[in-house]
């Protein structure tokens, strides 16, 4: 058994002073983290609870802001969620089980690690991820989950979350707080493709704690929604999934939101499919072509080339079902 030290954080200046330890980890729900150290993938040197802080939701200058410390069923609860950003409410409600998200944080879900089965064999595989510089077993081994989207020949794990992919579509921002102070990063730039590094997964610092969530206003985002395609129907993770929303204006795409799931280390901006819609007509002609040009860029591996087209079909239909164009 590996010692560590435990501290419950009476507030956030409290939890970063803990949390400061070299191999510190800060403690939400426990649904990722504790099941890393059970398969010694995480060692640390100390946890710190941080599960009463920041646990509200409230509106602040039109955006939503949320609580690191707040449940995912809360979020997917909350009449503002569900009438604002209903992709948001349906991703939650998508991933793993009610037990699950009852005690998920929204942090925590932000900084859960992949489930690539190679990264968490800690005894008979390889992985970078895990082990900087040994080698990545998934490359050639069975890799039917794993990224076509921004991988490298380090790594080709998938970000597990769903949340997320719907927080990267609605502009989200992520707030920090250290011992220096806050800042603020977008969502969509939180998480980090693997590069050379693939063990480096965010922008975050030593010691940097998730405080809140904030959501801007995005009037169209009460036109969204998530579709999770997975092996089946509760307690799987995507083979792929779309978050999506439209405006639709005389016929044509004014603005669009498109982010996937489960094809790369990231919620992935199809910002390529994005602006080749806009001002484009809003038919299922133009949702397929945009699909295509977004995932041209795609690297399948032996066991995954049918995400591409699984992909293009997700988004298609996404797009269809909102806008009222389908074929």
């Amino acid at each position: 058994m590996t010692p560590l030290a435990f501290a419950r954080a009476a507030d956030a200046a409290e939890a970063i002073r803990h949390g400061a330890a070299a191999r510190a980890k800060y403690l939400g729900g426990g649904t990722n983290l504790v099941d890393l150290m059970r398969e010694t993938v995480e060692r640390p040197s100390a946890v710190v609870d941080v599960t009463n802080l920041s646990c509200d939701i409230t509106e602040r200058d039109g955006s939503l802001v949320i609580g690191g410390a707040v449940r995912n069923t809360a979020v997917a609860e909350h009449p503002l969620v569900r009438t604002r950003y209903p992709m948001l409410s349906r991703a939650i409600l998508a991933g793993a089980s009610a037990q699950i998200r009852n005690m998920a944080t929204v942090a925590g879900n932000i900084l859960q690690r992949t489930r690539c089965a190679y990264f968490y064999d800690n005894e008979g595989s390889r992985c970078n991820k895990r082990s900087p510089g040994e080698g990545c077993d998934a490359l050639e081994g069975f890799n039917r989950m794993h990224a076509i989207l921004g991988a490298s020949p380090s790594c080709v794990a998938t970000h597990p979350s769903d949340m997320c992919v719907a927080l990267a579509a609605l502009d989200a921002t992520v707030t920090v707080q250290n011992a220096d102070g806050d800042r603020t990063i977008p969502l969509e730039g939180f998480h980090q493709l693997p590069g050379e590094h693939p063990d480096i997964e965010t922008v975050l610092r030593p010691g940097d704690l998730i405080t809140a969530v904030s959501i801007p206003a995005l009037p169209f985002a009460a036109n969204s929604t998530y579709r999770k395609v997975r092996d089946r129907a509760s307690y799987a993770f995507a083979l792929v999934s779309v978050a999506g929303a439209i405006e639709v204006e005389n016929g044509s795409v004014k603005d669009v939101r498109l982010v996937l799931g489960g094809v790369a280390a990231k919620p992935w901006r199809a910002f390529q499919a994005e602006a080749a819609l806009r001002g484009q007509p809003a038919t299922p002609q133009s949702f397929r072509k945009a699909a295509e040009a977004e995932l041209s860029a795609a690297v399948p591996l032996q066991h995954n080339a049918f995400k591409i087209e699984l992909a293009a079909r997700t988004i298609a239909a996404v797009l269809g079902e909102l806008s009222g164009a389908t074929e």
